[in-house]
């Protein structure tokens, strides 16, 4: 059993994306590129070059779309989440590992498809969605206007959550979990993800599903993430935030 210098044992403390990770598919692009069918797509990929910001990425695509919280509703009834990763919630709660979804995605989606699948209890942050006279108006609560690069600050989330001796274990599919990955222990990543984990040399675990991380979780032994690879030195830790639905 690994230990910590000062005898305790080493915690694991994991983070996880939601679109395209917990959700099988990327709910968020899908709900904007069926309403916002030809404006959507721009936005993605200027910030995908680097061009935008996550933030005003979302913005953009909110803009674009006149919907109902009903119709939006409607739309999710077709998506799923990762069949096995219900069992994966339920080994960190027997085990005692904390668990937490980080999202630049959208509140609405990811608590209607939690509640459904009975996991309303997994703590979540994210942006926010609300609805202005048929209008998307998403805000922000855990952005930092200091670096400004995502509207959800996932590095911020981490540095306040880990303790001392943690072993903090990332798991992602996209662009948007690059900063998060940098600033984790282990990093589990499919998609884009490993992609940017490949071509920039981030050590990192390929994963299909939460089968594949829960079958790895029991042998973690400690960092393969280098502390060289952390960039956001000066992100603050949003004392005080609370999840989504905390």
């Amino acid at each position: 059993m690994r230990r910590t210098p000062g005898g305790e044992e080493v915690r694991k403390l994991i983070f996880c994306d939601f679109d395209g990770t917990v959700a099988l598919d990327d709910v968020g692009d899908e709900i904007f590129r069926t309403l916002a069918y030809h404006t959507w797509k721009e936005p993605v990929e200027r910030w995908k070059r680097g061009e935008i910001s996550s933030r005003e990425c979302l913005e953009t695509e909110c803009s674009g779309v006149r919907a109902s919280p009903e119709e939006i509703e409607g739309l999710l009834s077709s998506f799923e989440l990762d069949p096995s990763f219900p069992d994966f919630v339920r080994y960190c709660r027997k085990n005692d590992i904390p668990l937490y979804i980080l999202s630049d995605g959208l509140d609405f989606y990811i608590k209607y498809l939690l509640e459904r699948y009975g996991l309303g209890e997994v703590p979540f942050f994210s942006n926010r969605l609300h609805f202005s006279d048929g209008r998307l108006v998403p805000e922000f609560p855990y952005f930092v206007p200091s670096c400004g690069m995502c509207g959800n600050c996932k590095v911020a989330h981490i540095r306040r959550l880990r303790r001392e001796g943690d072993l903090v274990v990332h798991v992602g599919d996209g662009l948007s979990d690059r900063f998060a990955a940098e600033e984790a222990d282990v990093v589990f990543a499919k998609g884009e993800l490993l992609e940017y984990c490949r071509r920039t040399g981030l050590p990192c675990r390929e994963f299909s599903d939460f089968g594949d991380v829960l079958k790895a979780l029991p042998d973690l032994k400690g960092r393969e993430v280098p502390e060289g690879r952390r960039r956001c030195p000066d992100v603050p830790l949003l004392e005080g935030a609370r999840p989504i639905n905390g």
